[in-house]
């Protein structure tokens, strides 16, 4: 099987835009140029996969050890253009890797950005940014509840499923779960942003946003720091399913709430130390009643 272009790099020079007119025009009416195309397009799409070096590593040594000597029936030229492909794959690879953070039941992680930035996660939690590109846009990616400390610079953006934050530098928290966003401004100012248009809020230190059940809410605190970095957890006329949602991801326990209204809303406070304590004090003044039904499952029911 002969080339059917003009030389070994041609696919190269393609991809560069090194091509002659006459080489360009030859090509994009043959019959191979949208194969190509589609496959460069394929390769936009693709997301890094997790890589394991010491597992890699292992696996090559083992097929260098029992591997013979394998003649190949492929054409010089396909090999060319297996090896561009997999270089314009490990560019992709390289500048898209993102650096990702969790934390687990009860924990909490403190990660201190490129910039000198500080996060602290809560509990359940996940932070993910792209390294290669920070320097032209600071920007995070957040799942569930984290406290900022950002130094001042150009834009720092906090990206969520439920919503937005911007910032230039400044201390703020921000939880987000699925159908709820909250942002309380501990020092400077920050915008926060819902997913709907109109569910904006300039925010300066003391006042808090929230987007619950799609409802948009204002209201204001004196807290200096967010209660949950020294171990208690608070709310302010919070509706009930946020805070049992809280409960689980502290305790690494879940709620049977059939039989109660999750809409209520709470105000107050429990500690991390102790899970019967922490049950007593938010359940006992809404007349919930609560029964183990397990280890780690509990029903509550209204009394």
């Amino acid at each position: 099987m002969q080339n059917p272009y003009s030389d070994e790099t041609f696919l190269a020079r393609w991809l560069n835009d090194d091509l002659d007119a006459k080489e360009k025009m030859e090509f994009e009416n043959s019959e191979d140029y949208q194969k190509y195309v589609t496959i460069i397009d394929k390769v936009a799409t693709l997301k890094s996969p997790v890589y394991n070096r010491d597992k890699n590593f292992n696996a090559i040594k083992e097929d260098l050890n029992s591997s013979s000597k394998i003649i190949s029936f492929l054409p010089q030229w396909t090999i060319g253009i297996a090896a561009t492909l997999l270089v314009i794959l490990g560019i992709f690879f390289f500048f898209n890797r993102s650096t990702v953070y969790t934390t687990n039941y009860g924990e909490q992680l403190t990660v201190e950005l490129l910039d000198g930035s500080e996060v602290i996660l809560n509990s359940k939690s996940e932070l993910k940014f792209n390294k290669s590109d920070w320097e032209e846009t600071r920007k995070v990616t957040l799942t569930g509840e984290a406290f900022f400390k950002v130094k001042k610079g150009s834009d720092f953006t906090v990206i969520s499923e439920s919503g937005e934050v911007n910032v230039l530098g400044t201390q703020f928290n921000v939880n987000s779960r699925k159908d709820y966003f909250e942002v309380i401004c501990h020092e400077g100012k920050v915008k926060a942003s819902g997913n709907k248009e109109s569910n904006k809020a300039i925010l300066t230190k003391g006042k808090a946003f929230r987007i619950a059940n799609a409802v948009a809410e204002n209201w204001e605190t004196d807290t200096s720091l967010p209660g949950w970095l020294s171990g208690e957890s608070t709310f302010t006329n919070t509706p009930l399913k946020q805070v049992i949602q809280s409960l689980e991801h502290q305790f690494n326990i879940s709620f049977d709430t059939q039989k109660i209204d999750q809409t209520q809303r709470f105000t107050g406070s429990y500690s991390h130390k102790n899970i019967e304590l922490a049950l007593k004090t938010i359940f006992v003044p809404m007349e919930i009643s609560y029964t183990f039904n397990d280890e780690n499952n509990i029903v509550l029911v209204k009394e």
